[in-house]
């Protein structure tokens, strides 16, 4: 049975850092920053393939599916404006 999950996008990285899914998952995430999400890189396995960036302060995503064939390991990466942070990445796995 599909899942809803939902990934924290904070300023030192998400929350899990690693997301365990399976095909027809849904997967959002939240904008738990503090500033706006201005670059955000989807992972390969889910759909549509469309930027949801910039994501404000607070705002979550559309739902994202992930697709069927699709197991194994895919990275995704979100930037904030910050010397500190800047680039962050996750990893979902899809098995």
């Amino acid at each position: 049975m599909a899942q809803d999950l939902n990934i924290s996008l904070t300023s030192s990285g998400p929350s899990p850092s690693l997301q365990d899914c399976n095909p027809g998952d849904k997967i959002t995430w939240t904008n738990n920053t503090g500033v706006s999400v201005d670059a955000f890189t989807l992972p390969t396995c889910v759909s549509p393939q469309t930027d949801p960036a910039p994501i404000a302060a607070g705002d979550t995503t559309r739902k994202y599916t992930v697709n069927h064939g699709t197991n194994g390991k895919y990275t995704y990466s979100y930037h904030i404006p910050s010397r500190m942070a800047g680039t962050l990445s996750g990893t979902i796995d899809v098995s």
